[in-house]
């Protein structure tokens, strides 16, 4: 995995103008020729722009999807090393890896079961450890 997936799952895409202001500016009000109000929805002024997190996830789906087939313990070992569980951006990783990999799988006939967040069962569907044999899986 590479050193610098942290920051590649944390930095902001560039978009929109760069000279674009930063502060909201108030929208006039449209009047018609009478000098009545020509819109209601013209009366509010303009929303600031919320800056979001937008962690970009693809890549740690990328780099599970190349690993199917490994052990877990060393694929997690590998994401441990590069994602410190002190910082923000470690465990936003982790916690990401937690959410696309069921660990805690079981099977039942042919169906590979996994329990969901309010505690039912549900089909695995995407990556998985394999029960038994502790291999990264996809379904």
């Amino acid at each position: 995995m590479r050193t610098d997936v942290k920051k590649i799952i944390a930095e902001r895409p560039k978009m929109n103008r760069t000279w674009q202001s930063n502060t909201p500016r108030v929208k006039a009000v449209r009047l018609d020729e009478d000098g009545e109000q020509f819109n209601e929805d013209t009366n509010h002024p303009l929303q600031k722009h919320q800056k979001m997190r937008n962690a970009r996830l693809n890549v740690l789906e990328r780099y599970l999807a190349k690993r199917i087939g490994s052990r877990w313990d060393k694929v997690f070992s590998e994401i441990c090393r590069n994602a410190d569980s002190r910082s923000f951006q470690g465990a936003e990783m982790r916690q990401a890896i937690q959410c696309m990999v069921a660990i805690d799988c079981w099977i039942e006939g042919k169906t590979v079961l996994s329990c969901d967040r309010q505690g039912g069962t549900v089909e695995v569907k995407g990556f998985y450890v394999h029960p038994t044999r502790g291999l990264l899986r996809r379904k």
